[in-house]
């Protein structure tokens, strides 16, 4: 009785740690927070890289953005742009917000968060064609921006919306047009505000919310 019994109970640690074993090597949940380590080295790599690619709109102290980032962070929230951390008490001296893009964490959410105003008209658009109008707004500078939002038009599928999402503060969030010219997909307008003016077809525009003067 006494074996059969230690049988048993050296049975049930055996599962147990088997269990957490497997768990332990199991998938991570995508919509998770990325651990503090992967969203430091992010933030770190960005700044680098529009330090290199961009110094004069860098507007930050590097000093005070390493002491910043190597505090408690904040917990941030998944958007299509990136794992996005904000710090409502920033100086001006230190980063405000920033977005830590998916590739950098080595995640890819399931749900994001309702932070951002998405497009609820249009239609969604291939990678394929989302990575071409990547490369042509971005060149290779990957790290300056997100290309998101991006939707074909259901009135005219020659035309494409899309949102640019700079990962530092450095810039406002703008928007883009694209259409098919001899083939491909070419950006053809870009900015802030009366984007696409002259340009994009009246019903186009309205059917994503916008607007041109005398229209």
């Amino acid at each position: 009785m006494v074996r059969s019994r230690d049988r048993a109970i050296g049975g049930f640690f055996t599962g147990l740690a088997l269990l957490t074993l497997l768990t332990a090597c199991g998938a991570k949940n995508p919509d998770l927070r990325p651990e503090d380590s992967k969203l430091i080295d992010g933030i770190s790599l960005l700044m680098k890289d529009l330090a290199a690619n961009h110094p004069d709109i860098k507007n930050w102290d590097q000093n005070a953005v390493d002491i910043q980032i190597h505090k408690k962070l904040p917990v941030g929230i998944a958007t299509p742009a990136g794992w996005k951390l904000t710090w409502p008490s920033a100086t001006s001296h230190e980063l405000p917000y920033v977005y830590v893009p998916w590739a950098l964490t080595g995640t890819y959410p399931n749900h994001f968060a309702a932070e951002n105003a998405s497009y609820t008209a249009g239609s969604p658009v291939p990678s394929s064609v989302i990575q071409d109008l990547t490369t042509q707004q971005l060149g290779g500078d990957s790290y300056f921006a997100a290309i998101v939002d991006v939707r074909y038009s259901d009135k005219n599928k020659k035309w494409i919306i899309f949102t640019s999402v700079p990962y530092l503060p450095v810039t406002d969030n703008a928007y883009g047009w694209a259409t098919v010219v001899n083939g491909r997909w070419k950006v053809i307008d870009f900015g802030t505000a009366l984007v696409g003016c002259g340009k994009v077809p009246t019903e186009v525009q309205s059917e994503f919310g916008f607007s041109c003067p005398n229209n």
